[in-house]
């Protein structure tokens, strides 16, 4: 199982060192910069921001929301079962469901979104699990990469 979790330095440090290679790869081609550095700027700049943590308090992944950007940076432990593929589909959309209808916590947005890179298959349908309507790719970032914009709202 999983759950949503306080993130801490430890958390952050333990996912930036077994950050998936999508995950990587997505921020170099959009940001121009690492995903290791992409998920520490990330955890400063969100008013809200979450370790997900296995059972025994490993961390897999760190969520969060900056304005209305929603994001997820993870290790591939995150998905390798089933039950956690499940659980991930889940609770995020439950997530996202709560950051949706709770106005104070999300700060007033009709919806969430982000970028995803066109090429991250698991991550995109992850996201329509969740509901998430995904865009036509277009090429976005330092890279000219193709992304697709993935939002959702209530």
């Amino acid at each position: 199982m999983i759950k949503l979790c306080p993130v801490t330095a430890k958390h952050v440090e333990a996912v930036a060192a077994n950050l998936r290679h999508s995950d990587d790869l997505e921020c170099r081609y959009a940001y121009g910069i690492s995903g290791a550095e992409a998920l520490r700027e990330a955890v400063l700049e969100s008013h809200i921001a979450h370790s997900i943590c296995a059972e025994n308090d490993e961390a897999l992944g760190v969520c969060g929301l900056n304005g209305s950007i929603v994001w997820l940076l993870a290790t591939d432990a995150l998905t390798a079962t089933p039950e956690r593929r499940r659980a991930l589909a889940l609770q995020g959309r439950r997530w996202i469901n709560k950051l949706l209808a709770d106005k104070e916590e999300a700060g007033h947005y009709p919806m969430v979104e982000n970028w995803v890179f066109a090429a991250n298959v698991e991550s995109l349908e992850w996201l329509r699990a969740m509901g998430f309507h995904i865009e036509t790719a277009q090429p976005i970032g330092p890279s000219k990469q193709l992304f697709s914009n993935a939002w959702r709202s209530l």
